[in-house]
């Protein structure tokens, strides 16, 4: 019978494609600061390799990591974080945003524990504070944002259309005022 590719559907996350180069300077020149990340395989899942991929400094399949990047600070706390560990981390680094990497999705474990860092965020009030991105074979840009993430990317997804993602969505959030105090402006209702 075959796939009907015709009915596949693949949201886009939008946005120009940029090179590292070009993320590097407009992250410099319109967030005047490098983007804090965190990131992680939480529960017990002990798969790294798209985590890695995407923070690592080599990256990808020739798209480096956002560890290369000047416009990027990242943390890379591996496999079977805690998820409780990964709040409190980035909490610690000031994250901008936390990138929950989820590769075991057996009875959609994956789904489960997406769904636990969203509950603990908004237990400990801190709905809203961070960028969320979910990544993983399993997970689908759709999925992610029905959980209440701001992404999902699934297989074939590179370094550079999540610091482009991560750039993106960090100027819309300077641009609506939700910036911490390393922006010099007070945060809107947050």
């Amino acid at each position: 019978k075959g796939i009907d590719y015709a009915k596949l559907e693949v949201p886009d996350l939008g946005g120009e494609k940029r090179s590292y180069k070009e993320i590097d300077r407009l992250i410099l020149a319109n967030v005047k600061r490098p983007i804090r990340v965190v990131g992680a395989c939480t529960g017990y899942d002990a798969h790294t390799v798209g985590l890695d991929a995407i923070l690592n400094m080599k990256g990808f399949d020739g798209d480096i990591g956002l560890e290369r990047y000047k416009g990027f600070r990242t943390v890379n706390m591996g496999s079977q974080v805690p998820t409780e560990e990964l709040i409190d981390r980035a909490v610690k680094e000031k994250a901008d945003a936390i990138l929950l990497s989820k590769v075991v999705s057996q009875k959609d474990i994956h789904v489960a524990d997406m769904r636990d860092l969203i509950a603990r965020l908004k237990k400990r009030g801190l709905e809203g504070k961070f960028i969320l991105v979910a990544g993983g074979p399993r997970v689908t840009h759709k999925l992610a944002l029905e959980l209440g993430y701001d992404a999902g990317f699934t297989i074939g997804a590179r370094p550079s259309d999540v610091a482009n993602f991560l750039y993106e969505k960090m100027v819309e959030r300077i641009d609506k005022g939700e910036t911490d105090e390393s922006q010099g402006k007070k945060k809107s209702g947050k």
